[in-house]
């Protein structure tokens, strides 16, 4: 080997074997990726969520076999089909949190900090399954969360929400957001 290449190629050596180290050492603090449940409109909307529609027990209890901590629940009670979920995310033993959310009604700032709350919590645990019964209210709460509690821009937590699930609640979450409805939009311009 040319003398003058042996000491460029133990630098190259060296720089791989620290970015080597480097690369090790951030995947082994990664957070575990989120198995995917195959519940209704299923979504991963942030690290460590699941996102989406009602579960089936047997999801819960595939949930709980995937290794997820908590389940929590933004369904009303004036809502029902549910009312087995609670026992049975506690008797698998993860953590059942409920926050009501009763369609556009239920879209206020104090629903928003309290599952904002609850999220950041239960993400420290491990694995969240966040659901409502079809995810059009997960998505409409992340739009909401995302501007109110995390500075996002109002049009970004929107397509964050879309991207979410949100679908029939979106004008009365545009509303909260402060942007025009574009259907609305459409009429005035004709």
């Amino acid at each position: 080997m040319d003398k003058r290449i042996a000491p460029l190629a133990l630098v190259l050596l060296a720089a791989l074997a620290v970015l080597t180290a480097v690369q090790a050492a951030e995947t082994a603090t990664a957070a575990p990726p989120t198995a995917l449940v195959p519940i209704r409109n299923a979504r991963v909307p942030l690290d460590g969520v699941l996102s989406g529609g009602q579960p089936t027990p047997e999801q819960i209890r595939a949930a709980a076999g995937a290794g997820y901590r908590t389940v929590i629940n933004l369904r009303s009670e004036q809502e029902t089909g549910y009312e087995w979920e609670a026992q049975l995310v506690e008797k698998l033993g993860m953590r059942y949190v409920h926050v009501p959310v009763a369609g556009a009604g239920g879209l206020t700032p104090e629903n928003v900090e309290r599952i904002d709350a609850a999220l950041r919590e239960a993400q420290q645990a491990g694995p969240v399954l966040f659901h409502c019964a079809s995810g059009n209210r997960i998505g409409a709460v992340l739009a909401l969360r995302a501007a109110w509690r995390q500075d996002v821009d109002a049009e970004q937590a929107l397509q964050f929400g879309l991207d979410a699930g949100l679908t029939r609640l979106e004008g009365a979450t545009r509303q909260l957001l402060g942007l025009p409805d574009p259907a609305a939009t459409a009429d005035e311009a004709r």
